[in-house]
């Protein structure tokens, strides 16, 4: 009941200053539609009008939109976005279109002032910290970009899409999965260097996800966010929790059920099945090697001929775009194109997308004032003056799709040392796939480079990279260039 509540919400409060408490909401607000139990519903309430914190209201922060996150006196980014994730279930029982507003608010300000290229936030650990414009600096340190983040960010993503019907969000959800979701598994089963050194009394065993991810040249493997020892000497750590709830979320986002038929978010080679409004079996057999390549044949079975709309995706990164039904021409718009007619079986969607590769480049910023100093002892933060890396400009990202190519020691190359990049006039580079592979590493692609001096440089999509965790296999997404 709310007394419960009030209980509950002044101990949390001794931990990121009630932040944790209103990660209650959203299972509050679950338990109520599972129930019908008004105390459940009140206990939400009493949590919302609290705004997540003891010290200001978030959410009326958001509904202002006059700040962005990073500008928040709290700014725990996994904490504070699963506030957000419990405010948008309270919507949807309530229907007060204040909320969905504060939503929208806070997420589109996440994309604009803290995404990174990887498709994860916080520079800073797990806060938020305008990483749009800090994601270069060499400064940041090694505790950043946070899989915890990436993971409740997909989830806010999905849950953004079914809110809004906005691609942006899909498009958002894809960059995190194919980066940073993605290269936090723990694919080659590396045990965290510092567990065996600092604990080696402790039952020893690689956890299945790495907690951080490096954006300019690092190593993977660098600490266990809330690392915890269990009663039988086991550890484990939240970003391994929560990581396998990132590829739970992908069947979820591939195929959307729309007002008047079916949305395709995803492009992942298989089958996908569905139920039409009439009732009828729907089979959607996707034939790609997607993200490798733009092409991609979506091919319709249904026992009946029946109308209803397909949406396909269009990326907003893929500027030139082919879409044919069934080897008729269709208009592109960037977001969703949405094809309504009669559908019969044997009927196909062919799409080619735009898979060169563009380069990226930092935003400069000078200097700013962060909320990015944690006073743990106390669980509160102060701001702190930040200035820009002055070698930050010194760098160069490479986008072919949705994927972000990285620099790997073991391509044959010191990531340490600066490269000549052959950019084009159009900002787009000329790589090509190499005749022979040398990546020693399963990977997604490998693609050259090419070099002002006329070499090629190996790369690999970012994922695959760096995943022995030591100075061997150190990788960079933001690839040290000449001065500029």
């Amino acid at each position: 009941n709310p007394e419960h509540g009030k209980i509950l919400i002044t101990k949390a409060t001794r931990h990121w200053r009630g932040l944790n408490s209103s990660s209650l909401l959203e299972p509050i607000v679950r338990l109520y539609n599972l129930t019908k139990e008004q105390k459940y519903l009140d206990f939400a309430t009493y949590i919302v009008n609290c705004g997540a914190t003891d010290i200001v209201n978030i959410f009326e922060l958001a509904y202002e939109d006059k700040l962005y996150p990073y500008q928040y006196p709290v700014t725990k980014a996994y904490e504070m976005t699963s506030c957000f994730e419990g405010l948008l279930e309270y919507y949807r029982v309530t229907g007060v279109e204040k909320y969905k507003t504060s939503i929208v608010n806070f997420a589109n300000r996440i994309l604009e002032s803290d995404f990174t290229i990887i498709g994860c936030c916080g520079c800073t650990h797990e806060l938020f910290d305008h990483s749009t414009v800090r994601q270069a600096n060499t400064t940041n340190g090694i505790i950043a970009q946070e899989t915890c983040v990436t993971v409740t960010l997909m989830k806010f993503f999905y849950q953004l899409t079914l809110l809004t019907g906005d691609s942006k969000y899909v498009d958002a959800f894809e960059t995190s999965l194919y980066n940073a979701y993605l290269g936090s598994i723990n694919t080659e089963k590396v045990i965290e260097p510092t567990i065996l050194k600092e604990h080696p009394d402790w039952s020893i065993e690689p956890l299945p996800f790495d907690s951080y991810s490096p954006l300019t040249a690092g190593t993977r493997g660098n600490g266990i966010g809330g690392l915890r020892v269990m009663s039988d000497n086991h550890y484990y750590g939240c970003c391994a929790c929560i990581g396998a709830a990132g590829l739970g979320l992908v069947p979820k986002m591939a195929l959307l059920t729309t007002e008047h038929g079916h949305s395709i978010n995803l492009y992942i080679n298989g089958y996908m099945e569905t139920v039409t409004a009439g009732g009828q079996k729907l089979v959607l057999k996707t034939t790609t090697d997607y993200p490798v390549n733009g092409k991609i044949v979506i091919t319709v079975d249904i026992p009946q001929k029946e109308a209803f709309e397909l949406r396909v995706r269009i990326p907003a990164w893929s500027k030139q775009t082919k879409l044919n039904v069934n080897g008729k021409s269709m208009e592109v718009v960037s977001g969703y194109v949405r094809i309504d007619r009669e559908w019969i079986a044997g009927d196909y969607i062919e799409m080619e997308l735009d898979m060169r590769t563009e380069a990226i480049r930092p935003i400069p910023y000078g200097h700013e004032i962060l909320m990015n100093k944690v006073i743990w002892g106390a669980n509160y933060m102060i701001s702190t003056y930040d200035e820009e890396d002055p070698i930050a400009k010194n760098h160069l990202a490479l986008r072919r799709g949705p994927i972000i190519l990285a620099q790997e020691n073991r391509l044959g190359y010191n990531v340490d040392e600066p490269v000549a990049i052959d950019v084009e006039s159009d900002n787009y580079v000329l790589t090509t796939f190499p005749k022979e592979e040398i990546a020693p590493y399963e990977h997604i692609l490998e693609m050259e480079v090419p070099l002002k001096d006329g070499r090629k440089m190996h790369v690999t999509d970012y994922a695959s990279a760096g995943k022995l965790w030591t100075e061997e296999s150190k990788m960079a997404a933001w690839m040290l260039v000449e001065e500029v």
